[in-house]
């Protein structure tokens, strides 16, 4: 759930598998759901129900009903974008966390 797809290919931990990590903890907030639950990945989930063309990229159905209602407009699209950022699956691709 937590450790970066590249660990399991290096057995290195980076500044990049912590970025990984705090994506997965920030889907974990706005989804209420655990990193893998029930034998689906929060990360794929999220992907799979994602539409960048609607409100709140259409995901209604896997976000927390506590978490959507409090949110200001725009703002989950933001928060999406910055924990998918972080959970790229190479780590060049995941910004810095500096």
């Amino acid at each position: 759930g937590y450790l970066d797809p590249e660990y399991y290919m290096t057995q290195q931990l980076t500044e990049k598998s912590d970025v990984y990590s705090f994506g997965i903890v920030l889907l974990e907030l706005l989804t209420a759901k655990n990193p893998i639950e029930r034998g689906k990945y929060i990360v794929r989930e999220v992907k799979v129900a994602m539409d960048k063309t609607m409100e709140m990229y259409n995901l209604q159905g896997v976000l927390d009903p506590i978490v959507a209602a409090n949110m200001a407009p725009g703002s989950v699209e933001k928060f999406v974008d910055l924990a998918l950022r972080c959970v790229q699956e190479s780590g060049l691709n995941r910004p810095s966390d500096g």
